[in-house]
C-alpha cells in the first residue's frame, strides 16, 4: 500500500510540475507575442504606400493600418499624445488616430493685367496673385481627401471569403496637384 502512495504522490507531483512550467512558458511566450506586435507596429509606421490611379487623374495611396495594444503605441511612440491632450481626449476614447501629409506643387503661367499692375493665376485647386508694387503675395490652396478603411480577408474559395487577415488604408486624393507622402493610421486595440 505504502508503494501505491508513493507512486500516485510521484505522479501527482509531476503533474504539477509540467503545469507550472506550462504556465510559465505561456507567460513568457505571450510576452513575446506582444513584444513582436509591438515592433511589427513600429515597423509598419515607415512601409512604402501603395499608389494607384483611378479616374485617369485620382491618385490612391494604400497604407496598413497600424494595431497594437495601448501601452505598446505609448512605448513605440506611435500615438501623438500631446496633439490628443490638445484636443482635450483621453486616450480610452481613441477609435483611431490617422496623420496624413501632402505636398502641393506645380508649375504655372501668371496673367499680368496692366490696369492692376498684378500677376495671377487661378484654377480649380489654386488662386495666386502677386503684385509687386508693394512685393505682397497671395495664395489659396484648396484639397480634398477621401479616406476608406477596409480589412482583408484570410481565407478565399470560390466567392466565399472569410476570416480577418489585416486592416488597410485608401486615401484618395482630388488635386491632381498634390501628393500624398506618408499616411499613418493607428488603431488601438481594445
Amino acid at each position: 500500500m505504502k508503494k501505491n502512495g508513493y507512486w500516485i504522490a510521484v505522479v501527482i507531483a509531476v503533474f504539477i510540475l509540467a503545469a507550472g512550467t506550462n504556465y510559465a512558458l505561456r507567460a513568457e511566450y505571450e510576452k513575446e507575442i506582444k513584444n513582436l506586435k509591438c515592433e511589427l507596429a513600429n515597423a509598419q509606421r515607415y512601409v512604402p504606400m501603395e499608389r494607384d490611379t483611378i479616374r485617369d487623374t485620382v491618385t490612391v495611396a494604400t497604407s496598413p493600418v497600424i494595431t497594437a495594444e495601448m501601452k505598446a503605441l505609448r512605448k513605440q511612440h506611435l500615438l501623438d499624445e500631446q496633439l490628443i491632450k490638445d484636443l482635450q481626449l483621453r486616450m480610452k476614447q481613441l477609435d483611431a488616430v490617422q496623420t496624413t501629409s501632402i505636398e502641393t506643387k506645380d508649375t504655372v503661367k501668371a496673367d499680368f493685367n496692366d490696369s492692376t499692375k498684378v500677376f495671377s493665376h487661378e484654377d480649380n485647386w489654386s488662386h495666386l496673385e502677386f503684385r509687386p508694387c508693394d512685393t505682397t503675395f497671395y495664395y489659396n490652396i484648396r484639397d480634398s481627401l477621401a479616406t476608406a478603411v477596409y480589412h482583408e480577408y484570410k481565407h478565399r474559395f470560390l466567392w466565399w471569403r472569410w476570416g480577418v487577415k489585416g486592416y488597410k488604408v485608401k486615401v484618395v486624393n482630388f488635386n491632381p496637384h498634390s501628393t500624398i507622402r506618408y499616411n499613418t493610421y493607428v488603431k488601438p486595440e481594445k
